[in-house]
């Protein structure tokens, strides 16, 4: 039963989001530094140009062909990474039929997808680029952010952002979350620069620490919530100072 609660809200958070956003625009694929590009389709997936093979870190809701817009930059093989299980970030999957990601998330990932797993303080390593991974449970179970010491920045996912970052369900834990924003915060002398997947492109370090405060803001019940219709009943966003949660 957990297996299918955590596999439906990802499925109408995919479904939410997505009607909620402009679908007649056509994705944007940008360079952000060398061998280093985003394509923005309403939830950002960010792809690596190595030197034996390129890696492509989320798949969005699965309009965009991957292979046609990578292989205008580069005609090595593709490698998959998911940072968590949510609809948004799965959708285009069937593209490749296999990813990496963490295995607490597998059951949020369609059976057909062949799941490779991985764990905290795996390395993916390309050549020009060497990812670390590292777990951070809290907006799924299995979430995970890729941070590249060398060049100092981090992939985030949903998890470091201004939000409204969601938390309800069965698979969103606020306690979790916190632990895991700790924990990410250890990393912060090795990390400038921040990407997110949703909302504003790039934060500071700065924005992990932001993400503990307000999360405790949250859970000491400091922060009035602002109540909106979704997914067919009332949510709340509860907003704080810098980052903002949407939760039950």
């Amino acid at each position: 039963m957990k297996k299918l609660t955590s596999f439906i809200a990802g499925l109408l958070l995919a479904v939410s989001i997505c009607t909620a956003q402009e679908k007649s625009s056509e994705p944007k694929t940008v360079k952000i530094d060398d061998n280093f590009y985003c394509i923005d389709d309403s939830s950002r997936q960010f792809f690596f140009i190595g030197t034996e093979k390129v890696l492509l870190v989320d798949t969005g809701f699965g309009r965009v062909d991957f292979t046609a817009r990578i292989r205008e930059f580069s005609n090595l093989p593709i490698e998959v990474v998911i940072t968590h299980g949510h609809g948004d970030h799965t959708g285009g999957l069937k593209q490749f039929g296999e990813c990496f990601a963490n295995e607490r998330d597998f059951s949020m990932i369609t059976e057909e997808i062949t799941k490779k797993p991985l764990k905290d303080g795996d390395k993916i390593d390309i050549g020009n680029f060497v990812f670390e991974i590292i777990e951070i449970p809290g907006h799924t179970e299995g979430s995970i952010v890729l941070l590249e010491k060398n060049k100092k920045f981090l992939i985030a996912g949903d998890s470091v952002q201004e939000g409204p970052i969601f938390m309800f369900g069965d698979v969103s834990k606020f306690d979790t979350y916190i632990a895991s924003m700790k924990k990410l915060n250890k990393y912060k002398k090795n990390i400038k620069t921040i990407y997110s997947a949703h909302n504003t492109l790039s934060y500071g370090a700065e924005y992990i620490k932001y993400c503990i405060e307000d999360a405790k803001l949250f859970k000491a019940g400091k922060i009035i919530p602002e109540e909106s219709e979704s997914m067919g009943r009332t949510r709340k966003t509860y907003k704080g100072k810098h980052v903002s949660f949407f939760a039950d």
